[in-house]
């Protein structure tokens, strides 16, 4: 009954722990730096494409005044004021593409938010097995000091020796060397979380245990291949505005004319033809076009290829881990603690059990750490 209600209540610990994580996370998105900077350049840039989407072009007042021999003072002059439009259609055109070249900007955002979540994701798990770490050996510091102060009472009465009571200090000092730097693991992971979010504080850090990374959706479309899909359609729209360069712009305006007796008044029509000056613009869009496209194929290819990779190492490091049988060497642990407090074990054999068993335990921390890293990383796309 006992055995049941700590697995329970293990279990509770997971799941809050992985609450905390989901916190820790949503903090970090709030308040990092690089993606708020981002967010802020992202709108800056919409405001400037959306600036440049009317088909109103400038207005231009022009004055001219002449003098001439034999008048006083200003012989004649000439006032226009003229107003430039740009055909319908193009407007159309380049919001389509200033709507292309946003999607681009938001999944850039989406790539960047995705890049430091994995980043906080893996210090999360590397934090978690740091936590592990530290309270393993913090019962190995326990459990030394009571075998200590044992061995100090049964060598005042003769029943132990010099040589059992050093090699217990001599143990005790080295796992709480081992404890000191695991701590010190913990709180340079702390500092690395902290960085990351903005330099606020990390709440619900200091004991950070997380459950195993469940594996997602391996399938889904990585943000390169998104990304280079939306480049290539915004590098589309481009190609069709550079080609669209010789429509013509009209420009409709009044014109005054005066001279010493007398002013007329008209109007002012033109159109500009710009039939060739767009040349070498439509051919630097295709070219662009065509490098996007080649990207779209290369995302695809390098997203399966390092998928494929990831899973067979995550499949392998997997089978190493159910190779290890932590409820044996958690059971035989306490066995041997047992034996030795009850005289059955010298303590040069109670050592050369426990020392493996624990050196064991310590490498399970890490290739589990090391999976569940493997495992936020084969998670990318999904995140």
């Amino acid at each position: 009954m006992k055995t049941l209600y700590t697995i329970a209540l293990l279990m509770l610990a997971g799941m809050a722990s992985a609450q905390d994580m989901q916190g820790i996370l949503l903090n970090i998105e709030r308040n990092n730096t690089t993606l708020s900077t981002l967010r802020s350049d992202n709108v800056a840039a919409a405001a400037q494409m959306n600036s440049e989407t009317s088909i109103i072009g400038p207005t231009t007042v022009e004055y001219s005044p002449f003098f001439g021999g034999g008048a006083d003072g200003l012989a004649s002059s000439e006032l226009i004021v003229s107003q430039e439009f740009e055909f319908p259609i193009l407007g159309t055109m380049r919001k389509e593409s200033n709507a292309a070249q946003q999607q681009v900007l938001d999944l850039q955002y989406q790539q960047a938010r995705r890049d430091v979540l994995l980043e906080a994701k893996n210090l999360c798990y590397d934090l978690s097995g740091a936590v592990k770490m530290r309270n393993l050996l913090q019962e190995r510091e326990h459990t030394a000091d009571s075998l200590l102060a044992a061995y100090e009472t049964s060598m005042k009465h003769g029943k132990a020796t010099i040589i059992d009571v050093n090699r217990i200090k001599m143990d005790r000092m080295t796992v709480h060397t081992q404890l000191v730097q695991a701590q010190g693991n913990i709180t340079t992971i702390i500092a690395q979380l902290q960085s990351l979010n903005g330099g606020h504080p990390v709440e619900g850090a200091d004991n950070l245990i997380l459950p195993n990374e469940p594996l997602g959706d391996i399938n889904a479309i990585s943000l390169e291949e998104n990304i280079a899909q939306a480049a290539y359609n915004a590098t589309t729209h481009e190609v069709r505005l550079a080609s669209s360069g010789w429509l013509p712009s009209f420009t409709v305006g009044y014109r005054r004319n005066t001279d010493a007796h007398q002013a007329s008044n008209g109007f002012v029509v033109g159109v500009s033809m710009p039939l060739f000056s767009n040349t070498n613009k439509v051919k630097a869009a295709r070219a662009r076009q065509q490098a996007a496209h080649t990207q779209v194929d290369n995302a695809h290819t390098e997203a399966l290829n390092r998928q494929h990779a990831l899973l067979v190492e995550a499949q392998q490091l997997r089978a190493t881990i159910d190779s290890y049988d932590l409820p044996l060497m958690q059971q035989t642990l306490a066995l041997i603690n047992k034996a030795i407090g009850a005289g059955v074990l010298t303590v040069p054999e109670y050592y050369n059990q426990a020392d493996r068993i624990h050196a064991t335990m310590q490498e399970l921390i890490n290739l589990e750490t090391r999976y569940n890293k493997l495992m936020v990383e084969l998670n990318r796309n999904s995140m």
